[in-house]
């Protein structure tokens, strides 16, 4: 083969590449994701356990049996360690039952910073 026909097929090389290149530049297809499978059924909700005031005056009762006192005695105003210690064990059994500060607050009389307060130690407020 002569020299020509090799300078001949890569002219034509060439001219193609140059025809391909040269067009409008290629977009790019944007390819939609599969669709999300199907939700599933969610479970059906198991029965809400309503926590009474009744029920919470007997947890309170029985928070109170260790410390020999009674529910009005307990939620006076007296500020002494006994008496603190004793409200204190009474937010913390209905506080174990799901009830918030501020609800704990309403049923014992006090403000919900004061529960607060009496539920965690200065040490956990520093973190």
């Amino acid at each position: 083969m002569s020299v020509d026909y090799f300078l001949a097929l890569s002219d034509h090389y060439k001219q193609v590449k140059a025809r391909l290149n040269g067009g409008p530049p290629r977009r790019l297809v944007a390819i939609a994701p599969p669709p999300p499978p199907p939700e599933p059924e969610p479970a059906p909700l198991a029965p809400v356990f309503e926590f009474t005031p009744s029920a919470a005056k007997q947890l309170a009762r029985e928070a109170l049996r260790p410390h020999n006192l009674t529910w009005n005695e307990a939620m006076g105003p007296r500020r002494t360690l006994p008496y603190t210690r004793a409200r204190r064990d009474v937010y913390i059994v209905l506080r174990k039952h799901g009830w918030s500060l501020l609800k704990i607050a309403m049923f014992c009389g006090r403000d919900h910073t004061t529960v607060m307060n009496a539920l965690y130690s200065k040490k956990e407020r520093r973190k």
